[in-house]
């Protein structure tokens, strides 16, 4: 039996608030209360979110959507909760273009702030990369939700779960550590508002890992993992301390049936936003790649010899022509930076 569907926001942008009340009504979602999670992945197109997410929460609806459409099904209750599931487009989709990527930025941020667990579809070799990984897409979704949403600190966080797709022999530990670090360096780049400056990203989020083999190479291990992973999605035991479920409860979580206005309200200020009109997706990875080529340059000429011995020597007095032999190690510094950022 298919999970009953709605569509959220539709191929123009718009939000379907009627259709959206109508189904939370229609579905027994409102009779929920407090008593529902909202479970949304991102990742690039036809990366396998909806055959995980068909997996995980056991939502038999196989999903396809159109441009620009992204929808929310119900699964069956886990336990006592009920889990609503939300699919987005996929990222860095042929039918968008690289210039044309500001709905996926506008559709990943509305996730991020409207999730309680975000799960986020990584495949195993883009661990590291800048591009596939999804770098630029996350910083950006990370700068704009503090200065639009004002999160406060330690006080409701939204769960981060990495899933590792098509994982190798590299133990999940080792990966869930390169990816630590990629996401707290990304964290630390952003542009933040002063009252954030310092912060960390375990303020906000609670980061997750897990890791799954490949879908058609080692199906029945996949299915197994999958089997694993789904059951952290159902409330723990009471006073299990030791649980891995990625089930919080909120004090101040909203009635199921106050879904619809508040969603639309979030969508509405994001859409309104300006900030969101940034440059491709081709541009924002050429930038960053641009910032480490600098940052390698200047590097390498603080530890250039030439630079070190003319450093030395004007600290033991005078130096004839400093500036212009200082000027024309610069240069060579500043036309290699050049060079490589025209090739990026």
């Amino acid at each position: 039996m298919a999970a009953p569907t709605v569509q959220l926001i539709d191929g123009d942008g718009d939000f379907q608030e009627d259709s959206v009340k109508a189904w939370v009504n229609d579905t027994g979602v409102a009779d929920s209360r407090a008593n529902y999670q909202v479970v949304a992945i991102m990742g690039p197109q036809s990366s396998g979110k909806s055959t995980l997410m068909n997996h995980v929460v056991r939502w038999s609806h196989m999903v396809a959507m159109a441009c620009g459409d992204e929808a929310v099904g119900r699964s069956p209750k886990v336990a006592d909760i009920t889990t609503l599931v939300m699919d987005l487009e996929g990222s860095d989709g042929r039918e968008r273009g690289e210039d044309d990527t500001n709905f996926e930025r506008q559709a990943a941020l509305f996730a991020l702030a409207v999730a309680d667990v975000l799960l986020v579809n990584i495949w195993c070799h883009d661990i590291g990369r800048e591009h596939g990984s999804g770098k630029p897409l996350m910083k950006t979704i990370f700068q704009v939700n503090l200065k639009l949403f004002a999160p406060e600190p330690n006080r409701r966080k939204t769960v981060l779960l990495f899933v590792i797709r098509d994982k190798s022999k590299t133990p999940l530990t080792k990966l869930s550590e390169t990816l630590g670090e990629d996401v707290a360096k990304m964290w630390d780049s952003i542009s933040k508002p002063p009252q954030y400056v310092g912060s960390c990203i375990e303020d906000f989020f609670e980061i997750q890992y897990a890791a799954l083999p490949h879908f058609e190479e080692k199906y029945d291990d996949f299915v197994a993992d999958s089997i694993v992973l789904r059951r952290r999605f159902s409330p723990p035991d009471e006073g299990d301390e030791s649980s891995d479920s990625l089930v919080r409860r909120h004090a101040d979580q909203l009635p199921a049936g106050a879904l619809p206005l508040s969603t639309a309200n979030i969508w509405s200020v994001i859409r309104s936003q300006k900030d969101l009109n940034l440059p491709a997706h081709k541009i924002m990875v050429a930038n960053v790649r641009c910032e480490d080529t600098k940052n390698d340059q200047l590097a390498a000429f603080a530890a250039d010899q030439a630079w070190q011995a003319l450093a030395q020597e004007a600290e033991r007095g005078l130096v004839r022509d400093f500036g212009a032999l200082a000027a024309g190690l610069k240069d060579s510094c500043v036309d290699g930076c050049a060079l490589t950022c025209a090739e990026v």
